[in-house]
């Protein structure tokens, strides 16, 4: 970890561990977006079926990464203290945690899938390919269990790029897959030739496939790597697995938090996705086109927080409240002038780019209202991504907590509704209440790590 006390060095190593990440973001998500072009070639209810259950996946996926900040925090404290021994006990208390938490959660999902979309409004014909991608999708929880955790502890123990490289292959096979599992058997012409390409033809369930046969692959390749991370934390798990109290105790002090924050934020879009399934199909397809090319904006962020946890958590250890602050803050102004200019560019580009996604004119057009909307927040979004991450590394881990549940049901739920069926906004009403949440929520971060209470947190002052 950089120790200069100069701008331009921090700036340096900051970047170094992020561009991997933000790389990395990118390509899930150009990966992301041919995913939801290749269902969409299925029609609105193809879409519809993907949409109606992201957030539910999305709250698997924050609930996982709370556990993953609870033990990845832990890592670069000891990293930064320069306590090997226990950087090894707590990834082999990782170990333990991708199983248990990867086995309960596929029990819940597996029980719940026949409901979930049903609960969340699917129409009648979407309703069955919604329960067959949720029921094949989480089919890899466990593995996505041990990608969650390991990604967080591998980044936080300063390699970017073993989460790049394998989460990049396996979102490449889930493309592969894709085209083999989604459409059924069919000609094509290649170089002049005529071939015949074969498919399942499984529709919406074989893109389900396609994603847990890749999240399997990137989790047993994540799980492995971190736990060979050369000699000085390479782990042999014949050792045993048995469960480490003080450990154990801590990662649920630091990383219930986060993932009480991310259920928070997912309930609540749940209860917004289920506005907007009222709407019907044709909105709720333009929804999930929008909540995908949004993605362009935050990518940077989300590779920047990645740096900035790390090394304000190594900071931490180390006892440098200097480098702490310094991080975190030069973290937060690079990703908020990073998101202004995504943001402008997501402005500029939203007819075509939600016309990647659907042929139907009526669902690029809505979606393409819903991405200009959502460009005014984005760079507070990004002050919120960044900085809910650096305070998670200082051990603030409530102030996330509380802002997250604050804006989301006391700002765009309730809000949401009225915009909606009161004052007649439609699907933009939805889009118009996140754009107030996110915009409080990246203000109220900017001001608790101005105010640097964490310092006291994480016994720093």
């Amino acid at each position: 970890m950089e120790t200069s006390q100069t701008g331009k060095p921090r700036l340096k190593t900051l970047w170094r561990l992020s561009w991997p990440a933000i790389i990395e973001q990118i390509l899930t998500t150009m990966v992301s977006y041919v995913d939801t072009a290749m269902v969409g070639v299925l029609g609105a209810a193809g879409t519809a079926a993907v949409s109606v259950n992201a957030a539910p996946i999305w709250l698997a996926n924050g609930l996982l990464m709370g556990v993953g900040v609870g033990y990845s925090v832990q890592v670069s404290n000891a990293i930064g203290a320069e306590d090997d021994e226990r950087a090894r006990r707590i990834i082999r208390q990782g170990v333990l945690a991708a199983i248990v938490v990867g086995l309960l959660g596929l029990l819940i999902y597996q029980s719940l899938a026949g409901f979930i979309p049903r609960w969340l409004g699917a129409e009648p014909e979407v309703l069955p390919h919604a329960v067959a991608y949720l029921r094949f999708y989480t089919m890899a929880m466990p593995f996505m269990a041990a990608g969650q955790i390991f990604s967080a502890i591998l980044r936080c123990m300063g390699n970017t790029r073993a989460p790049l490289y394998f989460n990049t292959a396996a979102n490449l096979l889930n493309i592969v897959l894709n085209f083999l599992l989604i459409y059924p058997t069919r000609p094509a012409v290649l170089f002049g030739a005529q071939i015949t390409i074969p498919g399942a033809g499984l529709g919406a369930a074989g893109a389900a496939i396609a994603s847990a046969a890749a999240l399997t692959t990137a989790g047993i390749a994540l799980l492995r790597i971190g736990t060979r991370q050369g000699d000085r934390f390479r782990v042999h798990l014949r050792e045993g697995l048995r469960p480490d109290g003080a450990i154990i105790r801590q990662a649920v002090r630091l990383g219930l938090p986060s993932a009480v924050e991310r259920a928070t934020i997912n309930l609540g879009q749940i209860a917004t996705t289920a506005v907007v399934a009222s709407l019907g199909t044709v909105a709720l397809a333009a929804n999930q086109i929008a909540v995908t090319a949004e993605g362009l904006c935050y990518l940077p962020a989300y590779g920047i927080s990645y740096a900035g946890i790390a090394l304000v958590g190594q900071s931490v250890g180390a006892g440098s409240r200097e480098n702490a602050r310094a991080y975190g803050t030069l973290a937060a102004k690079l990703g908020f002038v990073a998101a202004i200019g995504t943001a402008s560019a997501l402005f500029l580009l939203a007819p075509p780019l939600a016309g990647l996604f659907n042929s139907d004119p009526r669902v690029v057009e809505q979606a393409a209202l819903m991405l200009r909307i959502v460009a005014f927040c984005e760079p507070f979004f990004a002050l919120s991504i960044i900085l809910s991450g650096t305070l998670r590394g200082a051990h603030d881990v409530r102030l996330p907590m509380v802002v997250g549940l604050v804006c989301m049901w006391g700002i765009r739920v309730p809000l949401a509704p009225v915009l909606v069926y009161f004052a007649g906004f439609g699907l933009a009403g939805v889009w118009l209440a996140m754009d107030v949440d996110l915009i409080v929520r990246g203000l109220l971060c900017a001001l608790r790590w101005r105010s640097g209470k964490w310092a006291r947190m994480c016994g720093l002052e």
